[in-house]
């Protein structure tokens, strides 16, 4: 079953997060398809295309609600298109935004907090009855902590405020990031290796890696079959060049 997960793109690392868990949970029982803004792509584009592809699969849409997105049309143009095709939507509110103030017509839909403690399980349980599943996923108590610690980690990132838009820091934290693993020796590209170099929480940097993962900036491959080493892609370098740290 597909799920359309709509954000806006200062949102992207958190929404990365939470499609790893759902996969993680539920196995290829799920297709999360994580969407960007496209406020800056011309209509006709072929990633248009493929979001208008993906949201026609969907069966479920989940929407990441914070002060910044519930204001911006394309996340709102999403909701509507489920809207029309009666498809469950789940809205996950996050960074201040509360249930009891989404706006029409996400306030329509019975929605999550992302702060909750018992979030894991609620996420969880919608989705079981949403897809109609008759057994309910086992999920240990530590992998439910260890989404727990990556989701505030992804939520440090983001540090949304009502109005404010906070791309830049986001796009030079991963330019610097890519310098680091462009320059360096694949010995010292691993994840810890680079959390150290970087002076980065080891956890903050891994939701920054997936990201750039899921963006095809940067490979991985196993070193010993163990440790995974890191490298820049093709697209990576053109994004530095692109996008140069401040």
């Amino acid at each position: 079953m597909n799920i359309f997960l709509s954000h806006v793109s200062e949102e992207g690392l958190l929404a990365l997060v939470l499609k790893e868990w759902i996969q993680t949970a539920f196995g290829k029982k799920f297709k999360v398809f994580v969407s960007s803004d496209i406020q800056n792509i011309a209509a006709g584009d072929k990633w248009l295309t493929n979001l208008e592809v993906a949201l026609s699969k969907a069966r479920i849409l989940i929407v990441l609600c914070s002060p910044n997105s519930v204001t911006r049309p394309w996340v709102n143009f999403e909701v509507g298109s489920a809207w029309v095709k009666q498809m469950p939507v789940i809205p996950i509110c996050h960074s201040g935004q509360r249930l009891d103030s989404l706006p029409s017509p996400l306030s329509s839909f019975q929605g999550l907090d992302i702060h909750s403690s018992t979030f894991s399980d609620a996420l969880i349980g919608s989705l079981v009855i949403r897809a109609r599943f008759r057994k309910r996923p086992r999920f240990s108590q530590q992998r439910k902590k260890r989404m727990q610690k990556e989701i505030r980690a992804a939520l440090r990132k983001i540090k949304v405020t009502m109005g404010t838009r906070t791309t830049r820091p986001y796009q030079d934290k991963i330019a610097v990031i890519l310098k680091k693993i462009a320059t360096s020796n694949n010995k010292d590209c691993t994840w810890r290796k680079l959390a150290k170099a970087l002076k980065m929480e080891a956890n903050d940097l891994d939701v920054y890696l997936r990201h750039m993962m899921d963006r095809k900036l940067i490979s991985k491959m196993s070193e010993n079959g163990a440790t995974y080493i890191y490298a820049t892609t093709k697209s990576g370098r053109e994004y530095l060049v692109q996008h140069p740290p401040s």
